[in-house]
């Protein structure tokens, strides 16, 4: 098969990331990456992967009128630009990264007449922009893949019920050598200013008030007038919205009002995101109903122990007790006091870092989301062959490196 994947931002976050990483493990599947100039087809060009640049346009959901207006012709100019040079390449099915890259895509279904299929990486909106949507895809997808249940749920209708995939991340699970990683722990607490002795919490995202990175701030502050010896590392960066730019600067000035400079380590973007998670004692996710969340399976991966909150996707991935600890979204107080039952005893951390890791196999491999993946663009593939639209022949797959 030969696969168009259509992204419709340069910028680089999970979704992105995903996309990439999971091609790479579909070896007998060739890819194509439609996307603007910019990181994502840097990182896909270093992967071997062909690339098509494309002009770049990013509309906002609004409820504005004349934002809504703007948008939508932005919007229709860029699905058309895409729907002009796909239709030129013939592959046998689109994979449409996001929502907006669902919607450009589908707004010239009529006229690149190529099978479709939307990644869900985001809750869907509500209220009318979301029937709309929901309407849309109805009409011109033929698979909708969601990377969560509640995902899943909140896309799912009459009309899509069929055609709606339940198909989560998947982390790499590489053989765990001690030697190799008590020396890069060492290397990266060195860099970080983090003495070997004392334990970290890191938490690991886009920098964004949903995200509330507030939270653990707050969290390890009531910890450490328990006396306890805690750093905290947060890694990420503020993308896509000048809000989060001002959310980054409302946390640093949080942590010195607090006096806690010297216990919180500010990373900005990371790419060893596997090492800092083997080099932290506890992964924290305090997101408000987090769709998924990437880094919970890449932690648990490493054998770290897991503190998230309750809502959204995490539920999937964490079975409260055994292979991590939940507790409800904005409770600072229930962050700390999970935070300390993990450190205070050691047979717990054990259990939740070795069922931890066991879930990871046995559900979030990232083999296995790559072979269901792989099952969507087969069976949309299909349609389009039964249809008689694909004139050419299925060209020979090519291996992606990895």
């Amino acid at each position: 098969m030969r696969i168009a994947l259509y992204n419709h931002t340069s910028e680089v976050s999970g979704a992105e990331i995903n996309l990439l990483l999971t091609a790479a493990y579909m070896p007998q599947t060739s890819f194509v990456l439609f996307a603007p100039e910019g990181e994502l087809l840097d990182r896909a060009r270093a992967q071997g992967m062909e690339t098509v640049a494309l002009p770049g346009y990013s509309a906002r959901l609004s409820m504005n009128p004349i934002r809504l207006i703007k948008g939508a012709a932005g919007m229709a100019l860029a699905g058309w630009r895409f729907a002009s040079m796909v239709r030129k390449a013939q592959p046998d099915a689109i994979h449409a990264n996001s929502v907006r890259a669902g919607i450009m895509a589908s707004l010239f279904r009529w006229y690149h007449r190529i099978p479709l299929a939307w990644h869900l990486h985001d809750m869907p909106p509500k209220g009318m922009v979301g029937r709309l949507i929901r309407i849309l895809a109805a009409g011109t997808a033929q698979a909708l893949i969601a990377i969560s249940q509640p995902v899943l749920e909140g896309m799912n209708t009459k009309a899509l019920a069929s055609r709606i995939h339940l198909v989560h991340n998947g982390a790499i699970l590489r053989e765990q050598d001690d030697l190799a990683r008590r020396y890069r722990k060492k290397e990266l607490r060195g860099e970080l200013q983090t003495p070997m002795e004392s334990s970290v919490l890191v938490i690991v995202g886009q920098i964004a008030p949903w995200k509330r990175q507030e939270d653990a701030i707050q969290a390890l502050d009531a910890l450490l007038r328990e006396e306890r010896d805690l750093y905290l590392w947060i890694v990420g960066e503020p993308k896509f919205r000048v809000e989060n730019e001002v959310y980054l600067e409302q946390l640093k000035l949080l942590v010195s009002i607090l006096h806690r400079e010297d216990r919180v380590r500010f990373t900005g973007f990371r790419e060893d995101i596997e090492a800092i998670c083997g080099a932290a004692d506890m992964l924290l996710l305090c997101s408000e109903s987090e769709p998924f969340g990437r880094v919970i399976i890449e932690a648990m991966a490493k054998g770290t122990p897991v503190v998230a909150t309750d809502g959204g996707g995490v539920s999937d991935i964490i079975k409260h007790g055994v292979s991590g600890l939940l507790y409800p979204a904005k409770d600072v107080k229930a962050l700390a006091a999970s935070i300390g039952s993990v450190l205070d005893d050691r047979k717990l951390r054990t259990s939740l870092s070795m069922y931890g890791r066991q879930r990871i196999e046995d559900f979030f491999s990232i083999e296995g989301a790559a072979e269901k993946l792989e099952r969507v663009y087969m069976g949309i593939a299909r349609t389009r062959q039964r249809t008689g639209v694909n004139a050419k022949p299925v060209e020979r797959a090519r291996g992606i490196a990895k």
